[in-house]
């Protein structure tokens, strides 16, 4: 399986990323930059301008130009998800300027436009915190947990923002799908994105998890170097036959909208206020069944692929916890890391294991 950062957009021009400004009737930028940082799914650029109504009064700006990995879809996903948190809480975000999920655009690629957040990234500067200022950012994510869980769905999905500017629940968008470059790489020709993975959105869990197993089916139908698992699908069937029989029980969960990769990379802490500045990236949040919030542990990660890095997730959890008993928010403190992970995607089923055999 190939990293998603191997299929980035090749470096952009600085005339194409001023054609761009100038067909979104925006000012000429001064300065364009092409900051190296850890990113999977987006080159980034910073860019300077004179600041102009159309720019939201902002005179600095992040451009992120998507990859080809799920197209449309995912940026789709974020603008709908990032619409409806700027109208319903107070969680604190980019602004966004302008966006195109489509490639018919002067740089050829699914971008969005965002004014720039103050502060630097939480996994830079963790660790010279003290306890004081790690238990007020802990206090502050709890707010912004317990907007999220305020706010019950009836379904379970992405958001879209509709023709009249309404956000609706919209496909599923997961990190784990199968993407652009390994399905050319190992499925056969024909198969897409839609193809390969669940699409919804799904009025219940048990909709969710038979769309779920059914796309598992399918995909063992299709590939040659999956025949050894077709002895199992007799039985995957049965279970999706039964799965509505208890839907009474499996029904009964929470749907919460959820972040799933809420870690320290993924926010700006102002060292001026001591807060967090800025939630990013919410390309894959939706809304999901409720133990499904942290799919996949990396809530108080510090976003550093290092071996200390779980112990020091560990110490953050812990400490996370404390603070929530103190404020009684139920349910972080019932978390833990091994009902992360225990838990996974819900399912537990995206494909993962099979890949490993194509």
């Amino acid at each position: 399986m190939s990293s998603p950062a191997a299929h980035l957009p090749a470096p952009l021009p600085e005339h194409a990323i001023q054609t761009l400004l100038q067909a979104l009737r925006l000012p000429q930028a001064t300065s364009i930059s092409n900051p190296q940082m850890t990113a999977q799914y987006h080159s980034v650029y910073f860019l300077t301008l004179p600041s102009s109504e159309l720019s939201h009064g902002y005179s600095e700006l992040v451009l992120r130009v998507a990859g080809n990995h799920l197209p449309e879809i995912k940026t789709v996903n974020e603008i709908g998800v990032m619409t409806w948190l700027s109208k319903n809480t107070t969680i604190p975000l980019p602004e966004v300027i302008a966006y195109d999920s489509s490639t018919k655009n002067p740089i050829a690629h699914e971008y969005t436009l965002l004014s720039r957040v103050q502060g630097v990234t939480l996994g830079d500067i963790y660790s010279s915190l003290g306890d004081k200022q790690m238990n007020r950012m802990f206090d502050q994510l709890i707010d912004f947990l317990t907007q999220l869980q305020a706010r019950p769905w009836d379904g379970i999905g992405g958001l879209k923002v509709d023709d009249q500017g309404e956000v609706q629940l919209g496909p599923v968008v997961d990190e784990t799908f199968w993407q652009v470059p390994d399905i050319k790489a190992l499925w056969p020709e024909g198969e897409t994105v839609a193809t390969m993975n669940i699409g919804g959105p799904y009025k219940t869990y048990v909709e969710y998890m038979v769309a779920h197993v059914t796309k598992y089916i399918r995909l063992i139908q299709t590939h040659e170097k999956l025949v050894f698992m077709r002895g199992i699908i007799p039985r995957l069937e049965v279970f999706v036959a039964a799965l509505p029989k208890h839907a009474n029980e499996l029904n009964n969960v929470k749907l919460r909208l959820a972040h799933k990769d809420l870690h320290f990379a993924n926010m700006i802490f102002d060292p001026s206020s001591g807060k967090i500045s800025g939630i990013l990236d919410w390309e894959f949040a939706g809304v999901v069944p409720y133990p499904q919030w942290n799919p996949r542990s990396s809530f108080l990660w510090n976003g550093i692929d290092t071996s200390e890095s779980l112990q020091e997730s560990t110490g953050c959890w812990k400490s996370s916890k404390s603070v929530a008993r103190r404020r009684d928010a139920r349910y972080l403190r019932k978390q833990s890391i091994a009902e992360g992970s225990e838990t996974g995607s819900g399912t537990g089923m995206e494909g993962h294991g099979a890949r490993e055999h194509l």
